[in-house]
């Protein structure tokens, strides 16, 4: 009697929408085999922040937002060890099935910051294309709420903290799936 083996995860899985920001992996073989001889891309995975992918062909490490990505990376690092060679972040869109259609990924970001460093992070992210919601005074503090392309976000906490001298607070998720503009 035949084993039925478990189908491995496509890239495209819709069960992967909730995780739109994605980074390559790759590593030697050896450590490949073991990975996937012990299933160990489960353990490594956090649920609802990030999830390492094995679709037989490659390692994908998916993430909620960036945060979850800064997050997974240096323990998905010290777990493949030396091996372990990262790709660029990209965002990754959906297929509507019906028609065809490019899907983007839609995050809604909420930013607290300084009054003083507000209109900084305000015009960055004019520029990153998102669109201003809300803004909510707190004291001497701003909280900033917009919706963005999840592409034209990457990098947006490195700018923040650069910005800001490590001194906001972000959280990003994911709003919907919108239309591509070509």
């Amino acid at each position: 009697m035949g084993t039925n083996t478990p189908r491995k995860t496509h890239l495209d899985d819709r069960t992967l929408e909730p995780y739109p920001l994605r980074q390559s992996l790759s590593v030697n073989e050896q450590k490949l085999a073991s990975l996937r001889d012990n299933a160990a891309t489960e353990w490594i995975s956090k649920p609802d922040h990030y999830l390492l992918v094995d679709d037989g062909e490659q390692l994908t490490l998916c993430a909620a937002n960036e945060q979850a990505l800064e997050e997974a990376t240096p323990l998905v690092a010290a777990a493949l060890g030396a091996s372990a060679r990262f790709g660029t972040p990209r965002a990754h869109c959906a297929v509507r099935t019906h028609d065809g259609a490019r899907l983007q990924p839609v995050m809604f970001v909420r930013v607290q910051v300084s009054r003083a460093q507000a209109a900084h992070v305000r015009e960055e992210l004019a520029r990153r294309g998102a669109r201003l919601v809300e803004e909510d005074p707190q004291g001497d503090r701003l909280v900033l709420r917009a919706e963005a392309p999840l592409a034209a976000l990457i990098g947006y906490r490195k700018f923040l903290g650069d910005t800001t001298n490590a001194r906001f607070e972000l959280w990003s998720w994911l709003a919907r799936y919108e239309t591509a503009e070509t």
